[in-house]
């Protein structure tokens, strides 16, 4: 399972210690502000709990999002160029031969 955090925080001092606070926990920066926890669901769930309690009283926006390997796998890099074979996949996949 997966955890992903996003924040948009008004400061440098409170996007530090969201940051430090998600890396303790064992999380890896993805993009400036979005971080991601891979571990059992129990575990995620403790990290989840965690930010919780840190992030009640802050300003800002500060999500977490819970997701299954296979929603991170699925992503769409936009300003990336996709392998022609990762293309024609995708592209089976909405294919129905009857």
């Amino acid at each position: 399972m997966l955890v992903m955090l996003a924040y948009d925080l008004p400061s440098q001092k409170l996007q530090n210690f969201m940051r430090k606070e998600f890396e303790k926990l064992g999380g890896s920066r993805v993009q400036y502000s979005i971080y991601l926890f891979r571990g059992e669901p129990h575990e995620c769930e403790r990290v989840i709990r965690h930010l919780r309690n840190i992030a009640k009283n802050m300003p800002g926006d500060i999500r977490i999002f819970p997701m299954e390997e296979s929603v991170w796998e699925g992503q769409i890099i936009l300003n990336q160029p996709e392998s022609t074979a990762a293309s024609l996949a995708r592209l089976f996949e909405l294919v129905e031969i009857w």
